[in-house]
């Protein structure tokens, strides 16, 4: 397939199949968006609603308008966005609440640094698509609130888990592996926060954005990327890695997301020690984490027993990954490697039947049918972004 052709696909996959599909999980009745529906497309009206669900549905629809501006992406955007700043958003004690029923009550009022970053992400976008001037105040909100709770003023980096007002409780949220541990610090929180970050600063460019930038990039090199290229995944509060595994996923959707952090601050050198950190991250998936036909491994676990399941996020993100090691290197490997998860995504992932990707499938694209295709933790997000970023980077190699 050329390029030219690529990208046409991945502008009618991400319009056609993707957005397409959550448009029809709008709930006009509740409130913000339907958050499950079984693999066949079957909307669960009464099921509870995710908050970190909506603020990647927002990013989406946000960023997808930005692009391709027709108006119903922005209302769908408006629709996330104001459930996240009306029933989502904690007036009291500030910050997003985890959870809510069907019915926009709150059941789970935790506020976990991962979730107050990823409404960040999302504000940010919107405010970029809408000009609303609430976006940004919530974004500039949320970042004082995680700098003023969550800084770990002794060993750098953030503690993560806080109750509804703030006080620190056990990480169980994020620290779900099959490692079973329980830490203080992950990588997965500090990677979103950063991206956050990075986002809010391309939208308003501060000094205070900028150094807490400048200290997570640092805190990367130093503590999060070990000396075989990949990322610890679980840490204790002074950074010491209780982990074993590697999540081939997070490390080559961090590639790209390290260097676009790093394009948001004006320090040269370490822009381009970053750089090279993560174009040595990328050799290290390309030549460690594919299987034979190209797709990315999941997860290797305890140095020995690789996951072979060909899971949706990660195989966007590896398609995109891998397409920045190439604009880099102009390796041709990496071009090779973009494409092929292009190939997987098309004839394995993507539901050509129902709509949207499938979430998981086995070593040979058999898709399993007993997950959903919409719950909390299975949205638009990575495969829509992926689209619209190749579409994107391809159109500029074109120019």
């Amino acid at each position: 397939m050329s390029l030219q052709s690529m990208q046409h696909a991945l502008s009618n996959e991400l319009e056609h199949n993707i957005l397409s599909y959550w448009l029809k999980h709008l709930d006009h009745e509740g409130g913000g968006f339907h958050s499950y529906a079984d693999h066949n497309g079957t909307i669960q009206a009464d099921f509870n609603k995710g908050v970190l669900l909506h603020s990647r549905i927002l990013w989406t629809f946000s960023a997808a308008y930005r692009t391709f501006p027709k108006p119903e992406y922005l209302q769908a955007a408006k629709q996330a966005f104001d459930f996240l700043a009306g029933a989502a958003w904690d007036a009291e004690f500030g910050g997003v609440y985890w959870m809510l029923d069907s019915q926009c009550n709150v059941i789970d009022s935790q506020k976990h640094v991962y979730n107050q970053g990823f409404a960040i992400y999302a504000f940010s976008e919107y405010y970029l698509a809408s000009n609303d001037p609430k976006a940004l105040v919530l974004s500039e909100q949320l970042f004082d609130l995680i700098e003023q709770h969550a800084a770990d003023q002794e060993f750098g980096g953030y503690l993560e888990a806080f109750d509804c007002q703030w006080e620190p409780i056990a990480n169980s949220l994020v620290c779900d592996t099959q490692e079973d541990v329980l830490a203080e610090k992950s990588m997965n929180t500090h990677l979103h926060i950063l991206e956050a970050y990075a986002n809010l600063q391309r939208a308003k460019p501060q000094v205070k954005v900028e150094s807490r930038l400048i200290h997570l990039l640092e805190l990367f090199e130093e503590h999060i990327i070990d000396d075989k290229c990949h990322y610890g995944l679980f840490f204790q509060r002074d950074w010491q890695c209780v982990s074993q595994d590697v999540s081939y996923g997070h490390d080559i959707e961090g590639t790209w997301l390290l260097d676009d952090a790093a394009l948001q601050v004006n320090q040269p050198t370490l822009r381009k020690r970053i750089q090279d950190s993560s174009l040595e991250m990328a050799y290290a998936t390309l030549n460690e984490g594919r299987d034979f036909d190209g797709a990315v491994f999941n997860e290797l676990h305890q140095q020995r027993y690789l996951d072979c399941d060909r899971i949706w996020w990660v195989q966007a993100e590896a398609m995109l990954g891998f397409y920045n090691a190439f604009e880099k290197s102009l390796d041709p490997k990496m071009l090779e490697a973009s494409q092929h998860c292009w190939d997987i995504i098309q004839t394995q992932l993507i539901d050509h039947t129902h709509g949207e990707w499938h979430m998981q499938t086995n070593r040979f694209g058999k898709p399993y049918t007993d997950l959903p295709k919409v719950e909390p933790w299975k949205c638009p997000y990575h495969n829509g972004r992926a689209c619209l970023e190749m579409y994107l980077r391809l159109e500029k190699l074109q120019n």
